[in-house]
Order: C-alpha cells, then structure tokens, then sequence
C-alpha cells in the first residue's frame, strides 16, 4: 500500500471516529438513565445482550460512514459525474434500447494549465460543464448524464440513435469552440457513437476516441466510411495479419523527371472480402501491440517483390518507428536482406511520431545499422511535427518528406516560402528531399523552381496496381 493511501485510511477513520463517537456517547447515555432505575430488576443477560448489540450498532455506524467516504458520484471539480460513477450508469442506460455516448473535449487544457495556472483551468473545466449543461438544457434535453472521463474530456448519455443528435453535436461543437472563459480561449473537438454496432460501453469509449484522432487527422474529409462492430473489427485485423488477407498498391514518385520510386499503399480485407479502411485498422494495431507483425509483413512482401522483379526502382513503405526501434524486428529484417541482395538499397523504410524519442543516439545507431544493411531511411511530415526537424538535427537519414499541406497548398507565397527554407536546409545537410500532393503543372513547375528531389501525386500518377508502376502506364 502506498503512503498516500495508509494516510488517507488513517484520516478517513479519524473523521469516522469524530462522527460516530458523540453517537455512541448518546446511546451510552440513553442507555445508563434508562436502566439505572430498574438495574435491581433486570436480569444479567440482558445486560450482556444490550452491550453485544450497541457493540454491533456502532461497529456498523462506523462502517457505513467510514465506506460513504468512497461512493462518491460527482466529480469535485467539475460537479459532473465521476468516471466510476458514469460507466456502470451508461451499463444500465445500453439496456433499455438505442444508445448515443457523445464524446467532447478542450483539446488544449494542457497548455491553458501550463499558461493560466491548474487553478484556472480547474475554473475553465466548471465552467464548460455547465455551459454543456445550458445548452442541452436549451434544446429541451433534461436529465441527461455527463461525466468527466479524464483531462478535458467529458461524455455524455442521450437516449437514441447518433443520426438524431448528429446536427445537435456538430451545433455544439461550433458553439463550445468560439466560446472565451474569462479571456481564455478553448479549442474544442469531439465524436459521437451509439449502440447501432456494439453494446460494450468500453469498445464505444474507445471508438469514440479514435473518431475524435482522425476528424483531428482529417477535418476536410467527410466522406461517410463504413462501420464495424469493435470486437469483428479487432478479430478481421487480427486475422489479416495473421493469414496475410491484404494487397499492397503503388503510387510512382520521380526524381528529375524520372521514375525512381513507388510508395506503398496498403489495404486489410476481413474473411468477407471486404476492405478494411486504414483509419480502422490503424487505431485497432497501436491498441493490441500488433505493429511488429504488421510491419513484418509488409518487410516480407516488398523484399520478395525486389527478388521477383529487376527494376531499380526504390519501395518505399511508411512503418511504425516503435517497430524500427524493435530488437526482433531488426534481426528479421537483417536476415531477410542477408538472403535476398536484390532488396539491398530497393527499399525505404518512411517514419514519422509526434513524440520525441529521448534516447535519441541509440535511435541513431539502429538507424545507421538499418542503413548498413542497404535499407534507405526517410523522415515524413517535415514543417508540421516539431519531431521531425528535431530528428533532421539528430539523426543521419537520407530523404525527408515535407507534409502534405505543403504540397496541396504550394502555389500560395507563404508555403512557397516555407519550403524553401526547408528544402535548402536538408540539402545542406545532405538529405535529399520529397514532396507529395502534386495535382496539376502549375504545382509541379513550383516543385521543380524550388529544387526538390523527389515529386509525387496525382498528376504525375495515381495510386495503381505495381505492373502498372513498372510498365509506365499511362494513368
């Protein structure tokens, strides 16, 4: 037991001690007046029966006001209830037909805690409680449970399918984002589930929060993806992976004007035949620890496609960097090249994360031996992830990729400018450099005036199967 808990077991008696001994005090009171008139006349036993049974009553006062410390329901800070609390109630609520659980969230509470003080954003948490509370209100909704599940996230139970709050969800999210606290701005992002597919109050938790990562991923997309079931979707993935049900097609990337690489595109089919989008999947293989294997398989596939086929052309496939930085994975891959030279210098293993890895010279080393074995190293998302350009310092790579909003946005002045400063900062380091989301001439003749190396999108060529790639069809 730790010491905080010990402390706060030996307070929580002392209060139940506090509390419960002017009671039993009371009833010894009660209990001497009463008898001491008729003490002469009361038989022994009862007098032992009367003493076992106040032992009891206050054994039993002391008890249940030392456990009442514990069912707490509402969370002290924000008057919500508490997690503990919310989850057996959504159980319960599931039971009785169609469910929605709406997720939504202060994305930046971190940084008004680290701004404002804690004690501030504890008021900014309050006080966006109770406007929720406002709003529903105003919509005639009453009686609707809402917790704080954790940081800036709050849940909230309503009765009925998502497709009849979908309009309300989005108006509160436009309404809750433009909103100031006491000067303080939020920024608000959310999701919203229901009972449709599963029933496990857990899965839908876990899928609201997956839903929330890719509207952040992708706000432009609104393209309506096809559901499944959280338990047929973890077995589909876990299933692919295993029997190998995907297929792998290729979008070309040229370096001056020549095709010098192919980027993978990867897709997982359930025993169905159907297709398992990447938003799905993705989540489902970070959540069960399957990145290794998938990414084993996909090591697998390429270097037997560089056996099979004599063209110079350079595979490149975007991977998990916990994978690269994982001792197994690395003595597969290095037996795999050792009994397959054609691979050697044909594949690019393409990685980026958010989070900086502090043991970053051992990172190096592993990169360097990956190198050594003929494996290219690419970093991805350059000029939006802080990572990345903290990586271009730090480690020896030979290729990175600017984010795609560089390449979609490149005619305009201001990203011009940027991907300058960007290209001709890698080239100085020696690091050859790519950019993706080329759509029309202007955009390429914009590449081309910047000088970066390697150019791709859908102007150049489309995603296609690889017999394509390698004939140079037109697409």
């Amino acid at each position: 037991m730790l010491y905080p808990e010990a402390k706060e077991r030996e307070e929580r008696f002392k209060l139940a001690l506090r509390m419960g001994l002017p009671i039993f005090s009371l009833s010894v009171i009660l209990i001497f007046v009463g008898l001491s008139e008729y003490f002469n006349t009361i038989p022994a036993s009862f007098f032992i029966m009367a003493i076992v049974i106040l032992g009891v009553m206050i054994y039993f006062i002391f008890y249940l006001i030392y456990i009442g410390f514990d069912e707490r329901i509402t969370d002290p800070i924000t008057h919500t209830f508490t997690r503990e609390y919310l989850l057996p109630l959504f159980k319960k609520e599931i039971v009785k037909g169609p469910y929605t659980i709406v997720l939504i969230s202060i994305d930046n509470l971190n940084d008004i805690n680290q701004r404002y003080s804690t004690m501030n954003g504890d008021k900014v948490l309050l006080d966006f409680s109770h406007r929720i509370g406002r709003f529903f209100r105003e919509k005639r909704i009453e009686k609707f449970p809402i917790g704080h599940y954790k940081g800036g996230d709050f849940l909230i139970g309503l009765r009925g399918e998502k497709k009849e709050y979908t309009t309300l969800f989005d108006l509160l999210c436009i309404k809750m984002d433009s909103q100031v606290f006491d000067d303080i701005e939020i920024n608000v992002s959310g999701a919203l589930v229901d009972t449709t597919l599963t029933t496990d109050v857990n899965q839908l938790i876990t899928r609201l929060f997956e839903l929330q990562l890719q509207g952040k991923a992708d706000k432009e997309h609104h393209e309506e993806e096809e559901e499944f079931n959280p338990s047929e979707l973890e077995l589909s993935v876990i299933a692919a992976i295993k029997e190998r049900r995907f297929s792998m097609q290729f979008q070309k990337v040229l370096e001056h004007g020549k095709r010098a690489m192919a980027e993978s595109s990867v897709k997982l089919y359930n025993s169905g035949g159907k297709l398992i989008h990447q938003k799905s999947y993705i989540p489902v293989i970070n959540r069960l620890g399957l990145s290794r294997e998938f990414d084993t398989m996909l090591l697998e596939y390429l270097v037997d496609l560089c056996s099979k086929n004599s063209s110079p052309i350079i595979y490149a496939f975007t991977l998990f960097p916990s994978t690269v930085r994982n001792q197994n994975f690395f003595h597969n891959a290095q037996m795999l090249l050792s009994n397959n030279s054609a691979a050697k210098g044909h594949i690019m293993f393409v990685l980026s994360e958010q989070e900086y890895f502090s043991k970053i010279e051992r990172f190096n080393d592993m990169l360097q031996s990956y190198r050594r074995m003929g494996i290219l190293i690419a970093l991805d998302r350059l000029g939006i992830f802080q990572t990345s350009l903290l990586y271009l310092k730090a480690l020896s790579v030979d290729l990175v990729r600017f984010d795609v909003n560089y390449g979609k946005q490149i005619k305009e002045p201001g990203y011009q400018g940027i991907l300058k400063g960007l290209n001709l900062s890698a080239q100085v380091l020696g690091v050859k450099t790519w950019v993706k989301m080329i759509e029309d001439a202007e955009a390429m003749r914009v590449a081309e005036s910047i000088g970066v190396n390697f150019i791709q999108g859908n102007y150049i060529g489309k995603i296609a199967p690889l017999e394509e790639i390698l004939e140079g069809k037109k697409q």
